[in-house]
């Protein structure tokens, strides 16, 4: 049975598809590759698709809009404000009311809807009080521009901050065999709120899809070459660990990317995961995972061979990772 996940006023499928890669951090496809994948995946079932503003600066809403913009009515969309390009052209964290808006507004044009279904902050500006950015988000629902509220990687006592003012119907976070801590306690966290939790990069950023085994295969300006998990004695023994995982997932006649899926999907019934890929065939792998069942057995098994202790190096490096909301649990003193 596939694994359905209600989110907002929807019940999609627990496997979603994330947009970024087709248009930046990895390698970013042609306008037609683009065109087709998008497609593709939904005419395989995909009913849920993730975007933000911050993707390829605008270009991944553009994207959409040209592709499958006039099959609106087949999947939710779901887009974020708050992670940006400024005026100057470079990354930046904003969480101030009027930008976050202008954002809305903006997406909205490149989207080409009237309405973005679920619209998170993307990331939690540690310079703005979390109340005015959401209240910003609460403003854009009353006008009618968004239906339902998200949170990108915030910690607990955010995330409670957020409750106290309105119903937060999803938190994404990245949760995956190799990252954990703390965005698991956020998603038990969730469950108790009756809040659905999307898990990205739920295949470590491509490393738990099983083919990346040499970084030579990834192009120059791939974000991966800055993520410390991927580089050199992290990137070695990381390996060793997948190795067993891909054993452990022939065993039980799946891919890797799979098993790593099922994992994730097994952490509660108001999880789902949003793999993205340009890759049609790799999109249909990571769709089926909605329908696989695993005895606990095993995913304790997968649990163990790839876990936070096991994983040599961080997620990010460290300038990114003190910009997070959701670990500046680290820096408490």
């Amino acid at each position: 049975m596939v694994k359905k996940v209600t989110l907002g006023d929807a019940n999609v499928t627990a496997i979603a598809y994330g947009c970024m890669g087709l248009s930046q951090a990895y390698e970013p496809c042609d306008e037609e590759q683009g065109i087709r994948t998008l497609n593709a995946v939904l005419d395989m079932g995909y009913d849920h698709l993730d975007t933000a503003a911050l993707y390829g600066f605008g270009k991944n809403e553009e994207l959409l809009n040209k592709a499958i913009g006039h099959r609106r009515s087949e999947y939710f969309l779901a887009s974020k404000c708050g992670l940006y390009r400024d005026a100057t052209g470079k990354r930046e964290i904003n969480g101030r009311p009027e930008i976050l808006k202008k954002t809305c507004e903006d997406s909205l044009r490149r989207l080409g809807t009237d309405c973005i279904d679920l619209y998170y902050l993307h990331r939690i500006d540690l310079n703005v009080p979390v109340e005015d950015s959401v209240g910003a988000l609460m403003d854009m629902k009353d006008q009618g521009k968004i239906r339902f509220i998200g949170l990108s990687e915030p910690s607990p006592k955010t995330l409670e901050k957020a409750l106290k003012l309105c119903p937060i119907a999803a938190v994404q976070s990245e949760l995956s065999l190799w990252t954990r801590t703390p965005n698991d306690a956020v998603a038990e966290m969730c469950g108790q709120s009756g809040i659905a939790f999307v898990s990205y990069s739920p295949l470590g950023r491509g490393f738990l899809g099983g083919k990346i085994r040499n970084m030579d295969v990834l192009t120059e300006k791939d974000i991966r070459h800055t993520m410390p998990r991927f580089q050199e004695d992290n990137f070695a023994s990381n390996l060793k660990l997948l190795d067993g995982l891909s054993a452990l997932a022939d065993e039980n006649g799946i891919t890797v990317a799979q098993l790593a899926l099922a994992w994730v999907l097994a952490q509660g019934d108001h999880i789902l995961a949003i793999p993205g890929t340009r890759f049609e065939d790799s999109a249909k792998e990571n769709l089926e995972s909605a329908a696989i069942e695993l005895d606990e057995s095993v995913i304790e098994k997968a649990a163990e061979i790839v876990s936070p202790v096991s994983v040599s190096g961080e997620r990010w490096n460290d300038t990114l990772l003190k910009e997070v909301d959701s670990e500046q649990y680290r820096y408490l003193t």
